[in-house]
């Protein structure tokens, strides 16, 4: 039976990187959060239940102690019947980090600068059974010659469609679509009043093309045909009449869209 969302914990010492993850993660139609943890070795239990779901590890590497630490996560993913994918993270690309990179449940390797908000995008891309990597990543493999796996996507959360909104649009969408904020909420923040808040979300939506997604196929696919959980809400949102959900479905969707990274597979 196919996958409705893949379980993910997230391996982090830092609060705010964490919280910002998670965040993402729960945002997404495609990821649920199975746990958060600040130290290495606390996943360990987890990563031992025979039952464990669990489909991908976002792995820190700047915690301290890696060389010590992440012999023992790979060791225990090793002894696993389904061993989930390990994901990495990191601030600088890191070429010892890069030069591990041999054990079979690494997935990629990603700078949380160039991902950006496209968190989701890399984790679905890399269960897809692609190699995923940012630039700073690409370029170090380079320089080192080392050679990525491929199938291989850089990525780019740095180009978005939210990159193609003004300034004030990018607030908006960043207000309204990343942190699901409710109006009132939304014009405080602003400076402006409620209703000028709802003209300005509305405002975004038709820029974005969101409710052309719903309505025509051909546009659904130019963006989603590659990503079947995407579609298969899209499908659900299409037949419901329900405004309440569909105005709390139109938002998420919205995210998925401003937070599409620029693919390009490696050649």
């Amino acid at each position: 039976m196919p996958k409705s969302e893949f379980q993910i914990i997230i391996l982090e010492d830092d609060p705010f990187a964490r919280n910002w993850m998670a965040l993402l993660a729960a945002r997404d139609w495609r990821t649920r959060l199975a746990g958060e943890f600040d130290q290495p070795l606390k996943i360990i239990p987890l990563l031992h239940q025979k039952a464990s779901p669990l489909d991908l590890v976002l792995m820190d590497t700047d915690i301290p102690g890696g060389e010590d630490w992440i012999p023992q996560i790979l060791g225990a993913v090793s002894g696993m019947k389904h061993p989930p994918a390990i994901l990495c993270t990191g601030i600088r690309a890191n070429p010892d980090i890069l030069g591990r990179m041999n054990h079979p449940s690494f997935v990629g390797y990603i700078l949380k600068n160039e991902i950006n908000y496209s968190l989701a995008w890399a984790i679905d891309i890399a269960l897809s059974g692609k190699w995923v990597v940012t630039e700073g990543i690409r370029s170090l493999a380079s320089s080192m010659r080392f050679p990525l796996p491929r199938p291989c996507v850089v990525l780019d959360g740095r180009k978005t469609l939210q990159s193609t909104l003004s300034r004030h649009q990018a607030d908006v969408s960043r207000l309204a679509f990343l942190f699901s904020m409710e109006r009132r909420e939304l014009a405080d923040e602003l400076g402006i009043v409620e209703d000028w808040g709802y003209g300005l979300v509305s405002q975004v939506y038709e820029q974005l093309g969101v409710k052309d997604i719903l309505t025509d196929e051909e546009i659904m696919r130019s963006y989603f045909d590659d990503q079947p959980l995407i579609l298969a809400h899209i499908q659900k949102i299409r037949a419901t009449g329900n405004a309440t959900v569909k105005a709390h479905d139109l938002e998420t969707l919205a995210f998925h869209m401003i937070t599409m990274p620029e693919m390009v597979p490696l050649r």
